[in-house]
């Protein structure tokens, strides 16, 4: 986000200087059909209105036209390094590519928080979370902090079900009493923290159990 801010931040800086210097506003040109490249920028910096097509981006989603704006320092011989374009789409998402004459180089979405300040990645409907994505991550690791983490199974008034109440719940709900249904996972997804404690509750009672019944073998090998 940092970044992001900064290369924001970089391109109204200059797009004031060049305002200041050249004109008193920057005229939004009506390019629609027509495409751009890097050589298409040589020491300017401009305003275009495209259609998506024209550009390489999805009409899809209402997102029929985008305001274009394209910047490159130098002039389009490369001696000064890449041109750059940032795509303002209909549904508030910010496109940006760069690229070598005369080629770009591909679209990438800029990561924008919305009105809540919650982040989508792949994705434009967070659901209320501080950061949804769309699709796989991976990480070394994840911390998730939860309370009421189950040591209270523990405890000397904890009301241990039965194994035959256990049996009772399974074979009339096909899974364990506390743990979700594969239909609901399905539709609501789980909560890691939420679902650690629940698994840790089960394996905490299963201990118990098995305690309760190495005692019972125990008494038995005695009695004989």
């Amino acid at each position: 986000m940092k970044t992001l801010k900064k290369y924001i931040l970089f391109v109204f800086l200059t797009s004031m200087m060049l305002e200041g210097i050249a004109q008193t506003h920057l005229t939004v040109q009506d390019t629609r059909s027509v495409s751009s490249t890097p050589s298409s920028y040589s020491s300017s910096f401009e305003a275009h209105f495209k259609y998506g097509s024209a550009v390489g981006l999805s009409e899809s989603n209402g997102n029929t036209f985008y305001g274009l704006l394209g910047l490159r320092a130098w002039t389009n011989d490369n001696s000064g390094g890449k041109a750059h374009e940032l795509a303002f789409a209909n549904d508030g998402q910010i496109l940006f590519r760069s690229g070598y004459s005369p080629t770009w180089e591909n679209w990438r979405k800029l990561i924008i928080a919305d009105e809540n300040e919650n982040v989508g990645i792949g994705t434009t409907d967070t659901k209320g979370y501080r950061l949804a994505v769309n699709g796989k991550i991976r990480t070394h690791e994840i911390k998730v902090e939860t309370a009421n983490w189950p040591d209270y199974v523990f405890a000397k008034d904890y009301q241990l079900p039965t194994l035959q109440e256990t049996e009772k719940h399974i074979k009339e709900n096909g899974h364990l009493p506390g743990i979700p249904s594969a239909e609901e996972v399905k539709t609501n997804g789980i909560d890691l923290g939420e679902m650690n404690a629940k698994l840790l509750q089960k394996i905490e009672e299963l201990t118990l159990h098995l305690i309760n019944q190495q005692k019972e073998i125990e008494l038995l090998k005695k009695r004989k």
